[in-house]
């Protein structure tokens, strides 16, 4: 059951508007955890309504896409309703319903025979396939939940801190509190007033879309009908120079531009730069905004969590690990698409399970203990449970297996990444205002810097192609 939190916030009457808040590490602990959302998570929650260029078309696009263009019905899942890497971890956090796809289950194939052996594998996805019958892996088992340690998740439960309204995140200091009242020119304590505030999933998940758009969030929050700030617009450098890696193979791509004014209409496509984009939704935000540095600047205020969690002494976090996984959340096992070496982000390692008496089906029969002794009735001394490859459709185990949609197929990208079969019936519909003259083709290779500035360019705008491919001299990317 979600639990809330309550917050102190320090609010100027007249101007209505949050000073600033003061919270513990349970608070700041649901706020840092932000940077451990995959985008496809956060695009979820906000009801695709994230407001982050063409993020939410791209995710649209899965929803849309028949499942027979899908290796299996799990890569679906994967996209629309991407885990944290640090899923574990925000098990523990007070507020609830951000983090958690469903309560966290482990999945077995449900035909006995298949557990009968020193090796068997479980899935967090009940749409796995087996690989040793080909049926689907649905059967629920218990998840034994690690044992939560004391002092906080992420930032040590021992400080309190401060919240600005464009979420910076301060430990508590006097002389911070006046330097942030001379920065929003606060000259008389009389206008101020203290309000408490019992945050929840609603209140959490608001925030969450405020700081993506707003550099008020904390004010937007307390005061709905105020005026968002936000940036009146970003550029997007894109370098013509190409950055080689010996180890990089580069991805082609057809185009095809209205020659008028060169604006992308579609771009052809095969399974590498389609998974490519899809892979896109997995990303951990924190990992995004560690990708960009100082290049990329989104329109709200979620970059100063990041900017904290790095300047913040590490005697704050619980430990360097801690810190790490918000600085630069890595993905879950298998979730990566690491081909031609392009925009590789580190995978965790999936976990295994040792049954350390007999096999899996004993271990679940005698109430998950393992048996009296070994080996069991089926002749079992130990046995491993390993992750299963959600994105393999083979009874024979590829581990290896990393793409999302199935191979030799053509699929049409528009300027706003929505991603559909290849059709050009629909291709030539999209241009019904043009001449079929006024069409030309064009082909361009995707390397390393080019995957990175589709990724920023998706953040911002709705017009990627054109952006990334097609740039203007003078263009200028704005937030949409």
């Amino acid at each position: 059951m979600s639990s809330t939190i309550k917050v102190r916030f320090l609010i100027d009457r007249e101007q209505k508007r949050v000073v600033f808040a003061e919270a513990g590490s349970d608070f700041v602990d649901v706020l840092f955890s932000f940077l451990t959302l995959p985008l496809g998570r956060i695009v979820r929650l906000l009801n695709k309504q994230s407001c982050l260029g063409s993020l939410d078309s791209l995710y649209d696009s899965v929803e849309q896409l028949d499942i027979k263009h899908l290796k299996t019905e799990a890569c679906r899942d994967m996209l629309l309703n991407p885990r944290s890497a640090a899923a574990i971890q925000c098990e523990d956090l007070m507020i609830k319903g951000i983090h958690e796809l469903e309560p966290r289950n482990l999945y077995t194939c449900s035909q006995d025979g298949c557990l009968i052996h020193s090796t068997c594998y479980y899935t967090y996805s009940s749409k796995c396939l087996c690989h040793r019958c080909g049926k689907l892996m649905d059967k629920c088992s218990e998840w034994l939940k690690k044992t939560s340690e004391e002092g906080g998740i992420f930032v040590d439960d021992k400080d309190n801190f401060m919240i600005t309204d464009d979420l910076r995140v301060i430990p508590t200091s006097l002389l911070k509190g006046l330097s942030l009242f001379k920065e929003m020119q606060i000259k008389e304590a009389s206008l101020l007033e203290e309000r408490v505030i019992d945050f929840g999933t609603k209140e959490a998940m608001n925030l969450l879309g405020q700081s993506l758009v707003s550099k008020n969030a904390l004010t937007l929050v307390c005061f709905p009908d105020a005026p968002v700030q936000a940036s009146a617009g970003f550029s997007l450098p894109i370098k013509e120079e190409i950055i080689v890696n010996e180890a990089e193979k580069e991805i082609n791509l057809k185009l095809v531009l209205n020659k008028e004014n060169n604006n992308i209409l579609y771009a052809e496509a095969g399974e590498d730069f389609t998974n490519l984009l899809f892979s896109f939704l997995t990303f951990p935000l924190g990992s995004v905004l560690r990708l960009f540095s100082d290049n990329i600047s989104l329109g709200g205020c979620v970059k100063n969590l990041h900017s904290s969690a790095e300047n913040m002494g590490l005697e704050c976090f619980k430990s360097e690990i801690c810190r790490n996984m918000l600085l630069n959340p890595k993905l879950p096992a298998f979730y990566g698409y690491n081909k031609n070496q392009i925009l590789q982000l580190e995978e965790i390692e999936s976990e295994k399970i040792i049954v350390s008496k007999g096999c899996r089906k004993c271990y679940v029969d005698n109430g998950y203990k393992p048996c009296g002794s070994a080996p069991c009735i089926h002749g079992i001394e130990q046995a491993e449970v390993i992750e299963r490859n959600p994105k393999s459709a083979k009874i024979m185990l590829d581990a290896g297996d990393a793409a999302f949609v199935v191979g030799s197929r053509k699929y049409m990208i528009s300027d706003n990444l929505h991603v559909s079969p290849l059709s050009i019936i629909s291709a030539v519909g999209s241009g019904m205002n043009l001449s079929i003259s006024e069409m030309v083709g064009k082909e361009v290779s995707i390397d390393n810097y080019k995957a990175r500035s589709l990724l920023g360019a998706m953040l911002i705008s709705k017009t990627v192609l054109t952006d990334v491919f097609s740039p203007k001299p003078t263009r200028r990317t704005k937030h949409l």
